[in-house]
């Protein structure tokens, strides 16, 4: 996939399309730090927004996220240290999702339908991940 002619918001929502339809790959990701973390504060912001358009408290939607979040690190932390590179791709195929289900709360035919679909590409990259040496098998 070649995204070095668009800007960091096309690209990132390139690599997002792609990890959505099983075609991405973790190891194209950056390994920084300062990458992980922009990601992981958009995952916190996409999900507490995910937990509101569903009408739930703040300290829910907080609570929530921040554990979708920890989940997220632990599968990108092989023995402990955190995988940077698949934790960003974890990070941002959650930020997909959450902007999936954002939509399919207003459409509530698509909901079953984009979760499950979610999950399948979740999976797929986790086992992608195992696969390719990231230790995310447990």
């Amino acid at each position: 996939m070649n995204v070095r002619n668009h800007g960091l918001l096309a690209s990132l929502a390139l690599h997002g399309w792609q990890f959505l339809r099983l075609r991405g790959d973790w190891k194209a990701m950056p390994d920084d730090k300062g990458f992980l973390g922009a990601l992981l504060l958009l995952v916190l912001v996409g999900g507490v927004a995910e937990q509101w358009v569903r009408s739930r408290s703040i300290t829910v939607a907080i609570g929530v996220t921040l554990t979708w979040m920890a989940i997220l690190l632990w599968m990108a932390s092989p023995g402990g240290r955190i995988n940077r590179r698949l934790a960003a791709a974890l990070a941002l195929l959650s930020i997909v999702i959450q902007f999936g289900l954002i939509i399919a709360s207003w459409v509530p035919v698509m909901e079953w339908p984009v979760a499950i679909w979610s999950g399948v590409a979740l999976m797929h990259l986790i086992s992608q991940g195992a696969r390719d040496g990231a230790g995310t098998v447990r």
